[in-house]
């Protein structure tokens, strides 16, 4: 009796070691599956930052100087460049929004300087390009292709009344 009272033993202990491995290899699985989805999310914000963050960005700025027509788009560096005007005191600023060497820049001037180098401005964001476009007095468009290729556009209404 004591010999099948041992086989009994063996057994139930294989039993309870092959239960905490199936254990054990269904734990893994899950971390793995869990592992997987979070860097996929991970990646899928990181993708959408840039193009969230720049239109966010510039629709704010429109929005800032919407006020009776400052807001322009002229053509510099062989491409359309967004205008913001404003006054100060007695004198007139522009900001510039552009981009430049795979940057969205902003420069910030007088009115009166009519030449400046692409380079001076002041680094916003990483993109890749990015256009303006004034489809008419009440509405801008703005186009943005973001440093991971996906290209998007907005448009937004200019709600002053232009010059």
């Amino acid at each position: 009796m004591n010999q099948e009272s041992s086989k009994h033993h063996i057994i139930d202990a294989v039993f309870v070691i092959c239960l905490l491995l199936m254990f054990l290899l269904s734990s893994l699985t899950v971390i793995a599956i869990g592992a997987s989805i979070y860097k996929k999310n991970v990646e899928q914000t990181s993708e959408n930052y840039s193009q969230r963050i720049s239109f966010s960005y510039v629709t704010e700025k429109v929005r800032q100087s919407d006020i009776n027509g400052s807001i322009d788009v002229e053509k510099r560096f062989g491409e359309n460049v967004l205008v913001l005007r404003e006054e100060a005191g007695d004198e007139q600023y522009n900001t510039y929004i552009y981009d430049y060497d795979g940057y969205l820049m902003e420069f910030f001037a007088r009115a009166d300087v009519n030449n400046f180098f692409p380079q001076s401005g002041q680094k916003i964001l990483k993109i890749n390009s990015f256009d303006a476009e004034k489809i008419s007095n009440h509405l801008l468009s703005i186009t943005i292709e973001a440093d991971d290729g996906s290209e998007d556009s907005v448009f937004i209404a200019i709600r002053s009344n232009a010059r």
